[in-house]
């Protein structure tokens, strides 16, 4: 019963707000399914076909290709219940190759020990930790795909469990519009207290539109999102408004979930140095998060 207690608890905190409607009932490490980097968490995370710097590794490793050559990303995410996320992604390419790699991490802080109703006997932190490697290869001058195989932890009071997993992505760059293919978390991981763990394996499709007028610059993105065991089909959309590539506003929004729909935030550019802000609200009180994110271009 006290073991039991304690995973309930935790199991609600983390994965509540993230995985409603994604098929949360049959698959664990919910982090896996949230959202990285300010920039793309402010237009919906509907960025498979949009992300180029750090976060291609999470979104789409073929995407390692765009945008600068080498860059570096640091983001921290603030949300409910004292759970944050934080996410480290850096790409450097070369000729017809793309490398990068990311370290993605979730925790919850003073998760309460109660073997009954009463006081609080003690408290424990417990932490999810993805670490990936990404390849990318140019296979036409507007085709390209990559590979990110990843190690992944997580750590539940003494419980332990790690495993593999990967993630495929293809992306088609014709002019102004980019379309994408994702699969993503397809492998295993150990029982974690004699009981199994499936991934949240999920698919994601997309594309997105730049153009531009004057000082301003606009880009419009769309992903389509699904959990393979027992999730449902989201739309993901998101549009971002710049100005001088200075100053940048972002929305988006996301269909089907129970406790989000509308995201925002806004970016600053200043020569190698990216600053990015993203907010998202939950509905039914239940709070809102607030993400912040550091690029760097060299």
């Amino acid at each position: 019963m006290f073991r039991k207690i304690i995973l309930v608890t935790f199991l609600f905190v983390s994965g509540y707000s993230y995985s409603q409607n994604d098929g949360a009932g049959n698959t664990g490490l919910s982090f896996l399914k949230t959202g990285v980097g300010a920039r793309e968490i402010s237009m919906g995370e509907a960025v498979s076909s949009i992300s180029d710097d750090g976060t291609a590794v999470y979104y789409n490793p073929a995407r390692l290709f765009n945008g600068p050559n080498n860059s570096l990303t640091l983001m921290h995410n603030a949300s409910v219940a004292d759970y944050t996320i934080d996410y480290i992604g850096a790409k450097i390419s070369w000729s017809k190759f793309a490398f990068g790699v990311g370290i993605h991490s979730a925790s919850v802080s003073d998760i309460e020990i109660r073997t009954a109703p009463g006081a609080v006997i003690d408290k424990f932190n417990s932490r999810d930790l993805s670490i990936g490697l990404s390849l990318a290869y140019k296979l036409s001058e507007n085709l390209s795909i990559g590979v990110t195989p990843k190690f992944l932890y997580e750590k539940i009071y003494v419980d332990e469990s790690s495993g593999m997993a990967f993630d495929f992505g293809a992306n088609y760059t014709k002019n102004n519009i980019n379309m994408s293919f994702v699969v993503a978390n397809v492998g295993s991981v150990n029982e974690l207290k004699n009981e199994e763990t499936k991934l949240p394996t999920y698919v994601r499709f997309g594309a997105s539109y730049k153009t531009g007028k004057g000082n301003m610059s606009y880009l419009i993105g769309a992903d389509g999102f699904k959990v393979m065991d027992g999730g449902i089909f989201h739309l993901h959309t998101g549009v971002e408004a710049g100005y001088k590539q200075i100053v940048f506003l972002r929305a988006g929004y996301q269909t089907q979930y129970e406790n989000k729909s509308f995201t925002a935030g806004v970016g600053l550019k200043y020569k190698s140095l990216n600053f990015d802000y993203a907010f998202v609200p939950y509905k039914n009180e239940f709070g809102s998060s607030n993400s912040f994110s550091l690029g760097f271009t060299f």
